[in-house]
C-alpha cells in the first residue's frame, strides 16, 4: 500500500482526488476497510497542501482531533487528556484560586469540577458552586471551548454523522 500511495504522491499535475478515490474503492471492494480508510486520510492530507495558511491550520486541527472524520475516537482521547490536565490544574488552584459562590457549597472535587467545565451536557453542580480566579479562570475558558468542540465531535462520531465512505 505504501508504494501505491507514494506513486499517487508523484503525480505531475499536482493534487487530483480521483486516483485516491479509485484506490480506496479498490481496497473497499477487496474487503480491506482499514487500507481504504488510510488512503482516504492520505488524500485529505495531500489536499491540505493546496490550501492557504489559515485553511491548512484548520485542516491540521481536523486531522489531529478527528482524523478527517475517519478517526472520531481521537476526540475522546483528547477529552481524556484534557480531563487529566484540568484535574491537575484545579487541584493545584484549590483553595487559593477557587472561590465558593455561597452557602451551602458542596465539597470541591477537582475531577468533578473539570468534568463539569469540559463536558457541556454534564451538570455536577461544581461549576455553579465554585468560581475560578487567576490562571484557573483562563484554564476553565480553554477547557470549556475545547469541550464543546470535542464533545460535539464525539457525539457526531457515535451517531455516524462524521463517518465518511
Amino acid at each position: 500500500m505504501r508504494a501505491r500511495l507514494d506513486w499517487l504522491e508523484r503525480q505531475q499535475q499536482g493534487y487530483a482526488p480521483q486516483p485516491f478515490d479509485q484506490l480506496a474503492a479498490a481496497y473497499r471492494q477487496a474487503g480491506q476497510e482499514d487500507a481504504a480508510r488510510l488512503v482516504a486520510i492520505h488524500k485529505q492530507r495531500r489536499r491540505r497542501r493546496t490550501l492557504h495558511p489559515a485553511g491548512r491550520l484548520l485542516d491540521r486541527l481536523l486531522y489531529l482531533t478527528v482524523g478527517y472524520g475517519y478517526r472520531t475516537w481521537l476526540a475522546a482521547l483528547w477529552l481524556l487528556a484534557l480531563l487529566a490536565l484540568g484535574t491537575a490544574v484545579f487541584a493545584h488552584a484549590h483553595p487559593t484560586h477557587m472561590t465558593a459562590t455561597g452557602t451551602p457549597v458542596p465539597a470541591f472535587h477537582p475531577i468533578a469540577y473539570t468534568l463539569d467545565v469540559l463536558v457541556p451536557i454534564v451538570d455536577l453542580g461544581q461549576q455553579k458552586a465554585w468560581l475560578p480566579t487567576g490562571s484557573a479562570l483562563y484554564c476553565s475558558w480553554l477547557l470549556s471551548g475545547a469541550g464543546w468542540v470535542l464533545t460535539t465531535a464525539v457525539a457526531a462520531g457515535l451517531s455516524g454523522v462524521l463517518k465518511r465512505n
